[in-house]
């Protein structure tokens, strides 16, 4: 793939005797995947790694990272060079066995997932890691309504720390369609109060969707065998007609969504799939000054408990809270519990693929190797990424919300009117722990350090690289398109949706007024986010 090329021939070549061919290649593609397809993508990445020579992984895959040995969740390609020569034999032998390999790793996975008693919480696992597939759900017929009639459903999946919670309430300021749903988003970004119910019930939220929390499944869903529960507030009729599905789930939201929606015998709607995305050194602060919250193994590791165990804002001093030196006790934890235990980091890549990734971390328990098993886990999440119909970052929100309108074809609204308050909602006792509401920075660190974070962290890494391409690629087709229709005297082409406003200029706009924030430092790229730029770049 563009985006690693160098490592997927690295993984390819690397310990063949021990791998063998049937694994290195259903390992690297998964084996839910089918090989034959996607044999030509990896011949050419692999013939852009022999023309790439030795260059170091570390140098394509984290700019940070200076050689190979810095990164230890990466192969020393140095060995690359001398297995040349069983590379290109290894890829004879998979171009004459990829067709049988992918027929054999296709139907025997699916011969052995169907085999499972349905009721045992692996064979239920196992379902969702079926990619693409929704899981057997006792369902109703759907209601009688014209497939040209079901709109299109946005779904979010709400990583946290990364500015979910304001970019839930500017996408509902977007989609709200009656002077009642604007008023309730205000509502809920300036009263210190929760306000899920009430979203739903306006259908501004689909059923089981929250702006704050995670998924919210039905009042009596312990009483449910089966995998997905239903969720909150749910009915056909509200599937329907909601606007925005989203919640602190990852991945595994989609599937939950689909089940749901065939229990009650709801319309099925094609999914609009949005993810926003942070400089993996920004995340990690912004974890700190939430105390780890939802870091559950680095807690117990910890002995810190739960927030029901020790109240929020009691764990870390207000001088350790905003401290990111180098022997600072972040800088201690970081490196002795959170980066050392391995389970916790990497946190949007796991939460992206959450509905697979036990599966990783059962191999990587079982004592695994972490570069065969972290390259299949990122494969999939990085495709995950392509397939996202927005993707924004964190240390660009300002932008990104103007794209963002761009993809829904609606009039972009002022972030002012619309970002969470967070500032005058929080007592004096939380400040330390939510600074600011206005940007990304979240306080200044040694290049050092930075590069220890990125390694810890080096899935998340190449993933947020991943999403800035993605990004930039959105932005400029955007603009061009902007540019064009402004210059044709044109509206910009219709996606479909209902009530769109298709004037060029208020998008525009709307991206002078970013940049213009941004270059007045009301939001700017932090230091650490151009080493995460250059990840994967072609010297």
């Amino acid at each position: 793939r563009e985006d690693a090329p160098r490592w997927s021939c690295g993984l390819l070549s690397s310990n063949p005797p021990r791998v063998g061919v049937a694994r290195a290649w259903t390992g690297f593609r998964g084996a839910a995947r089918a090989c034959a397809p996607r044999f030509g993508a990896l011949k050419r990445a692999c013939t852009r790694c022999r023309q790439g020579g030795r260059r170091g992984v570390a140098e394509n895959i984290m700019s940070v990272a200076p050689d190979a040995a810095a990164a230890p969740l990466l192969h020393d390609v140095s060995k690359v060079g001398h297995r040349r020569d069983v590379t290109q034999l290894l890829l004879r032998v998979v171009l004459g066995v990829a067709a049988v390999a992918s027929l054999v790793a296709v139907v025997g996975f699916a011969s052995a997932m169907d085999s499972r008693d349905n009721a045992r919480s692996r064979a239920v696992g196992r379902r969702l890691g079926r990619l693409g597939q929704a899981p057997s759900v006792p369902a109703v017929a759907p209601t009688e309504t014209s497939s040209a009639a079901v709109p299109r459903l946005p779904i979010y999946f709400h990583i946290e720390k990364t500015g979910g919670t304001s970019l839930v309430l500017y996408l509902m300021s977007l989609l709200a369609s009656t002077p009642d749903q604007s008023a309730l988003v205000q509502r809920t970004r300036s009263e210190d109060a929760l306000f899920d119910s009430d979203l739903r019930e306006a259908n501004l939220l689909c059923p089981g969707s929250a702006a704050f929390l995670t998924t919210v499944f039905a009042d009596n869903a312990a009483s449910f065998t089966t995998f997905p529960k239903p969720l909150k507030d749910s009915s056909a009729e509200s599937w329907n007609d909601c606007l925005l599905a989203t919640s602190h789930q990852g991945q595994a939201l989609q599937t939950i969504v689909r089940a749901d929606m065939a229990r009650v015998g709801s319309n099925e709607r094609a999914f609009i799939p949005l993810g926003m995305f942070r400089d993996p050194v920004q995340f990690e602060q912004a974890a700190w000054r939430s105390e780890l919250f939802m870091y559950h193994d680095d807690r117990a590791s910890l002995d810190w408990g739960t927030l029901s165990d020790n109240k929020f804002g009691t764990l870390i001093s207000g001088e350790d809270l905003g401290d990111f030196s180098d022997g600072g006790k972040f800088a201690t934890i970081m490196r002795e519990t959170h980066c050392k235990n391995n389970r916790d980091n990497n946190y949007q890549t796991k939460k992206l693929i959450d509905d697979v990734w036990w599966r990783f971390q059962e191999r990587m328990d079982g004592g695994e190797d972490l570069d065969l098993v972290h390259a299949e886990a990122v494969d999939i999440a990085l495709d995950r990424v392509q397939d996202l119909a927005w993707v924004g970052l964190t240390h660009r929100y300002e932008e990104s919300v103007c794209v963002l309108s761009f993809a829904l074809r609606r009039n972009p609204k002022n972030t002012a009117g619309t970002n969470y308050d967070r500032g005058n909602l929080i007592g004096p006792a939380f400040k330390g722990n939510h600074p600011h509401s206005g940007d990304a920075f979240e306080g200044d660190m040694s290049d050092a350090l930075k590069q220890e974070l990125y390694e810890c962290n080096a899935m998340d890494t190449l993933l947020v690289k991943t999403a800035q391409r993605r990004f930039g690629e959105n932005l400029d087709e955007m603009t061009r398109e902007l540019n064009a229709a402004v210059t044709g005297n044109a509206l910009v082409t219709s996606k479909g949706f209902e009530a769109e406003d298709l004037e060029p200029l208020p998008y525009l706009k709307c991206l002078d007024d970013a940049r213009a924030r941004q270059d007045a430092g009301v939001g700017f790229e932090p230091e650490g986010v151009a080493a995460v730029a250059s990840v994967g770049a072609e010297q």
